[in-house]
């Protein structure tokens, strides 16, 4: 079965990148690049994808850039920034550089002797605390801050030896090397000029190192751009990636003679932009196969592989089609390996046959697990006769108008390309949710001809916002999109056109912009490619055209804004200033417009793509829950940073050492708080993964199982339970005769409940334990009346073994635990040692450690189930989905599920705990509505769960000690009040004005397994005194209680309990056949004296 992707899905991925392929074509090593979710972080190893599979080569946590020698005998890779060389089938590997400040990817001389690369060194080291003393423009860069004296340069090592020694030296930046087809000589680009903060110039440049004293030439594009640069086969020409003067118009690919010939565009008949690749930027860097070029263009947003001769002539397509982006490419005679992206796929290593044209892929690395939502290709004309490309993401089986998110790409001259995105994973969540997503590339996106590409030069926002407008509109008078239900979002330009259609146009619910640009002014002088952007983007200095920079610029017309504004940006980002985000946030803010502002700590511009995974989940969970806020008919999205704060709030005020909270509501992740230690002995701290014990809520568990062998056609509910154990015995010979399964699950069989005989802890501990339920006392008559009956449920359990071949644990295991995924769910305490797991605490108002931390396993189906709250919540959503575990498996039959949730029996005290009961689940009557729930409690740890399937809503709260009941009371009533509207019901307590009732009738000893309560008389009034007895006195600080009884109704009492803080209901009530009851503590208890 497959599953709609989550936001959380975001951490498994595995995305294969910088594919090398091996000299005889026959090998591609490339690069997985996973998330270590526990250190925050990604790992990176070298994989191997042959003939015979992929297989892992390497396991550091920071293997790059393989590079295959050229007799294909080893591979050169980077290991934490240094040089490592590896066998080329795998083995150890060793390193081979060591510098100060690492190396970059390793480049292999012809021969195979040397490997060439990029490496940063420190010109004029000082303190970091040092004054930052700048004369140019470029002293600072995203991603690396305040650069100071460290400059990139070329550097060579001889494999044989391990020394390196520099090639190049100066005050400026050397781009990646190439050899020359001799191995005599390096090409590679360079920013040598001085003026080259204003100038924008990056010539390429040829340095021979054979000659220590030589220095570097420029070889082409004086006065332009160079970016990716390789050679020609015989080494008399440079293929160079860039721009042959300014860097607005597109890249070419540029075949630059060394004898000074004509510079030719080789990709210039396509009229696209060819792209060498880059963060969020797909492409890769020209490969020669033969007589021939293979290089990367944008064509309507996706990046697809094209060859044309060097000598030039007519490119022709190799790789491409709707949806498919190629990133990485590697060449060996007739093979060529690209990582390929589909709308199916995040990506996959593919090999190509360049003369077949065959595409074999070699790996596996996306799940099949998860269901994509396909984007659907639409076109718009605008009002100016434009065309406007982009994609609609709607899930097929919507109807009718709903909210629609329009999402803005970045650049400008980035573009959507219809295949996956591992950037914007809120989209397929939101479309989960009932959203239509729209992608647009209007004018200034890539992928459309230059025309197209250039014009929003000097109109940012003025020239492409009706691209965006226009095409809302046509999808409201279609019925797709609801025009009170319009959201906005965007990054970096992207960021910069949400604020500006914001500000300009008020039809928008909701905004997040994020990444943002607000001030074109200030941000000319402030980021770190200010001056760039103002000379070839803006068109103009600000001094120079003001006007100009007023018409584009968001703060402009901030005061027009009307819309709830979420503002998200990276802490340290210098491209696009952090003030740009502040004064956006504070303008709103001082409007009184809603908005929020989000800052990143230590978040360059490009967070969003690489930064920490724990960023990238916030900014994609943000964006959901702000629009969803916002945007009318929504339902407010659940708050994980609110509930942290009351869970911790609310557990200190009530003396609770450990609690885990999680809620949970349909189709949206599930919020997890935790709080304080799990033993306040050793102050192991609480984490949403530590498992406390469930107790009670085990029976649900129970019940579940034996409703689905009810499903199975094994067990009949009203059948009589000595079909299956022909070998039970009870005290009552009739209620032996005729007790059921319904009776037993509905705690209606009258059998005393508080019986906890240990019988071992071997697998036939069950059937032990029923061999002894002779000697327990008959509570009631057989369905008389309800009380609840945790023997009864360890004789349900029973049943269950006898079913299904196994022990209760086993049924448990392989019924529900595997089939619901639930990882960290055990039921004896060897298995629970496996994972953080409380200890119980007992005791007021500081409670101690327990003395024991579990029940006898003969418990075990009444309540011996240790879990996480996930884990719970994952077993309360197969029942809010009528039997559906969240991957689509039927686990329990839908007819079964409603069954559970049915009312089976009424409840002589209706205040205690619940107003009727159903087949394992309580069902309470909240303001109106029908909740399902059950509680728990073992030696010092309760347990809460509650369901209210009209909202698909289920919260469950797992503790350790301390006044738990009031934490719980508390805190259900926020929740509940702000998720759904619902009162949670007062408890019972003392009317304001006293009533007198007359106890006389009442007064006596009534008498159960485990507890004596005696009814007297005192002078101070009617007292009710409580012992517990048997195996639990020994497993209680005190045994003995007296409470004063509280008149409040006929046969109606409540008794004050310093434990919970709360009044207590104390019901005496008489069965039709005359024998009378008390009913307290949600047991009924018979008058013995």
């Amino acid at each position: 079965m497959t599953r709609r992707q989550r936001i959380a899905d975001l951490t498994a991925l595995t995305i294969p990148e910088q594919p090398a392929l091996s000299p005889s074509g026959d090998a591609v090593v490339y690069v997985l690049r996973a998330i270590d979710s526990a250190a925050d972080d990604y790992v990176y190893t070298l994989w191997r994808a042959d003939s015979q599979g992929a297989r892992q080569l390497t396991h550091g946590r920071c293997d790059t850039a393989p590079a295959f020698s050229p007799d294909g005998s080893r591979i050169a890779f980077l290991r934490e920034q240094d040089v490592w060389l590896l066998p080329s089938d795998g083995g150890e590997a060793e390193c081979l550089t060591s510098l100060p400040l690492g190396a970059g990817k390793p480049v292999w001389s012809p021969d195979g002797t040397k490997i060439a690369f990029a490496a940063t060194v420190d010109l004029a080291p000082e303190d970091d605390h040092a004054p930052i003393v700048a004369d140019r423009l470029d002293y600072h860069a995203d991603g690396a801050g305040v650069v100071r004296g460290k400059r990139s340069h070329l550097h060579v090592v001889e494999v044989a030896t391990g020394e390196v020694r520099r090639v190049t030296t100066g005050d400026w930046h050397a781009g990646q090397p190439a050899w020359s087809p001799d191995g005599a000589k390096l090409a590679f680009a360079a920013a040598t000029g001085a003026d080259r903060d204003l100038a924008i110039r990056v010539p390429v440049h040829v340095l021979d190192v054979t000659d220590p004293n030589s220095q570097p030439r420029v070889a082409g594009l004086a006065d332009g751009i160079a970016a990716a640069v390789t050679w020609t086969a015989d080494g008399a020409a440079l293929l160079v990636v860039g721009h042959p003067a300014s860097p607005e118009e597109h890249a070419g690919l540029f075949r630059i003679p060394l004898d000074g010939g004509e510079t030719v565009n080789l990709a210039a008949p396509l009229d696209r932009n060819v792209m060498p690749g880059g963060p969020a930027y797909p492409g890769a860097w020209p490969r020669l196969v033969g007589e021939d070029v293979l290089f990367c263009v944008r064509d309507r947003g996706c990046t697809h592989l094209y060859s044309v001769p060097v000598g030039g002539g007519t490119p022709r397509p190799v790789l491409a089609g709707a949806g498919r982006t190629v990133a990485g490419l590697a060449v060996a005679g007739s093979t060529a390996a690209v990582v390929l992206t589909t709308p199916e796929s995040y990506g996959e290593i593919v090999r190509l046959d360049l003369v077949s044209g065959t595409e074999t892929v070699l790996t596996g690395h996306s799940t099949d697990e998860i269901e994509l939502f396909t984007p659907r290709e639409r076109e718009f004309t605008i009002s100016d006769g434009t065309v406007v490309h982009g994609w609609l993401l709607r899930d097929p089986a919507a109807t009718g108008p709903g909210p629609l998110l329009l999402d803005v790409h970045g650049g400008p001259h980035n573009a959507w390309q219809g295949g996956t995105d591992e950037i914007h994973f809120y989209h397929q969540e939101l479309i989960a949710r009932g959203w239509t997503v729209l992608l647009l590339n209007p004018r200034g996106s890539d992928g459309y001809g230059e025309k197209f590409y250039t014009a929003v030069r000097g109109g940012w926002g003025v020239a492409d916002a009706r691209d965006f407008l226009e095409p809302l509109d046509e999808l409201v008078a279609e019925g797709l999109a609801d025009p009170a239900r319009l959201a906005v979002t965007g990054y970096s330009y992207g960021g910069f056109m949400t604020c500006y259609l914001t500000s300009r146009d008020n039809r928008f619910a909701a905004a997040v912009a994020g990444g943002v640009v607000t001030d074109l002014t200030s941000m000319a002088g402030t980021s770190d490619e200010g001056h760039l952007l103002a000379a070839h983007e803006l068109g103009a200095l600000p001094w120079d055209e003001p006007e100009s920079y007023a018409a584009m610029s968001p703060l402009a017309k901030v005061d027009q804004v009307r819309t709830p504004t979420l503002v998200l940006h990276g802490g340290s980002d210098l491209l696009c200033p952090v003030g740009q985000a502040q004064q956006w946030h504070t303008a709103l803010r001082e409007r009184g417009v809603p908005t929020r502002l989000v800052l990143y700590p230590e978040g360059p511009h490009a967070f969003v793509v690489n930064g920490r995974p724990s960023h990238r989940l916030d900014y994609n969970r943000r964006v959901v829950d702000w629009v969803e806020r916002y945007t009318p008919g929504r339902r407010a999205p659940l708050d994980a940073a609110h509930w942290q704060r009351r869970l911790t709030e609310l557990a200190e005020r009530h003396h609770v050492p450990g609690a885990c909270l999680g809620i949970l509501r349909l189709d949206e992740e599930i919020v997890e708080a935790r709080h304080g230690v799990l033993n306040v002995d050793t102050g192991v701290e609480t984490t949403t993964d530590s498992l406390f014990q469930i107790g009670s809520i085990s029976k649900v568990w129970t019940a579940t199982v034996a409703m689905q062998l009810v499903d199975e056609g094994l067990l009949d509910l009203d059948a009589p339970v000595i079909d299956v154990l022909p070998e039970l015995r009870l005290a009552d010979p009739d209620v032996t005769k005729q007790l059921t399964m319904r009776h037993l699950l509905t705690h209606t069989s009258g059998i005393d409940g508080d019986v906890f005989t240990d019988t071992g802890r071997g697998d036939d501990c069950l059937e032990k334990y029923v061999a002894r339920l002779d000697e327990v006392a008959q509570n009631h008559p057989l369905g008389a009346t309800w009380s609840y009956c945790n023997s009864g449920f360890s004789l349900a359990g029973r049943v269950i073994e006898k079913l299904t071949g196994g022990t209760w644990d086993a049924a448990l295991r392989e019924r529900l635990f595997t089939p619901l995924g639930l990882a960290h769910t055990v039921t004896l305490p060897e298995e629970a040692l496996m994972f953080r797991a409380a200890m119980g605490h007992v005791g007021s108002p500081e409670p101690a450690k327990a003395p024991v931390w579990t029940l006898p396993r003969s418990a075990g189906p009444a309540g011996l189930i240790t879990a996480t709250a996930a884990d719970v919540l994952a077993f309360a959503r197969m029942h809010l989905t009528g039997g559906l575990a969240a991957d689509g498996t039927r686990v329990l039959s839908e007819t079964s599920a409603a069954a559970m949730a049915d009312k089976q029996v009424d409840l002589p005290d209706k205040h205690t705990l619940a107003d009727s009961w159903g087949l394992g689940w309580f069902r309470l009557d909240w303001d109106g509505h029908v909740v399902l729930g059950h509680d728990g409690n073992t030696i010092g740890q309760a347990a809460f769960l509650r369901l209210l399937p009209e909202e698909g809503l289920a919260v469950t709260l797992l503790t350790n000690g301390g006044n738990t009941r009031g934490l719980y009371e508390d805190l259900y009533r926020e929740i509940f009040a702000e998720l759904a509207g619902v009162a949670v019901p007062r408890p019972l307590a003392p009317p304001a004005s006293p009533v007198s009732v007359d106890v006389t009738p009442y007064l006596g000893t009534y008498e159960r397994a485990s507890t004596r309560m005696e009814v007297f008389t005192s002078d101070d009034g009617p007292r009710l005194r409580s012992t517990v007895t048997g195996p639990l006195a020994e497993l209680v600080p005190d045994p003995v209680e007296e409470y004063d009884l509280v008149g409040v109704g006929d046969g109606l009492f409540v008794v004050w309990v310093p434990q919970v803080a709360d009044w207590v209901p104390v019901t005496f009530y008489t069965l039709p056949t005359g024998e009378q009851y008390v009913h307290h503590g949600v047991r009924a208890t018979p008058k013995v004296v």
